[in-house]
């Protein structure tokens, strides 16, 4: 008797033993960042800078760490921590059409640098007569296009101001596309109260 019950134990035990799982351990996915997309109230700029808009509360100024030359004095960087994203904005005077013509080119150059990883650029025209605003915005669609949004405004006379939107991390669009939506928003929002002093 004894030893059928020996045999009982050692087969449940062994059978208990061939049920049991090893875990396999695999790496998980890269993921991203939770982001917080909040309703935007907005502030008015500063008014020591040569133009004026409005920008997200959520965000904040942080004047061009290099501004050591007159030629980068009135360039600013807008910053949103909690998207990890920041406008960088520059700020150039002109005195001829030449100047002009070469800065607008510049900054088309840019953009359409873009375009090995860009699937399209849209380009809209910003016109408004009575502000003297004029310039583009373009807007770079793709998975993995480094800048989604680029801006160019002046006043044809002797203001131009150019703005890019980066994000502080590897291109992702797909991941990011709430946060680049809700700061189309704001680029929009800031074309809309734009205006030069």
């Amino acid at each position: 008797m004894k030893k059928k019950h020996l045999l009982c134990i050692l087969v449940g035990m062994l059978l208990l033993m061939a049920c049991q799982n090893e875990e396999v351990y695999t790496p998980k996915p890269r993921g991203y960042c939770r982001m917080d997309i909040q309703d935007t109230g907005f502030v008015c700029l500063d008014n020591k800078y040569p133009y004026s808009f409005e920008y997200s509360q959520y965000a904040y100024i942080d004047p061009y760490p290099y501004r050591n030359t007159d030629s980068t004095k009135y360039w600013i960087n807008i910053v949103y921590p909690n998207l990890n994203a920041v406008m960088y904005i520059s700020y150039k005077q002109f005195n001829n059409k030449e100047l002009l013509n070469s800065m607008i080119s510049d900054a088309r150059t840019l953009v359409f640098k873009q375009t090995q990883k860009a699937d399209d650029i849209i380009e809209s025209n910003i016109t408004d007569e009575e502000s003297h605003v004029f310039g583009k915005l373009y807007q770079a669609v793709g998975q993995e296009v480094p800048c989604p949004y680029q801006l160019w405004l002046s006043d044809r006379k002797q203001h131009f101001f150019r703005l890019s939107l980066y994000f502080n991390c590897p291109p992702n669009n797909d991941s990011l596309a709430p946060a680049i939506d809700y700061l189309a928003k704001d680029i929009f929002h800031l074309i809309e109260t734009f205006d030069w002093k």
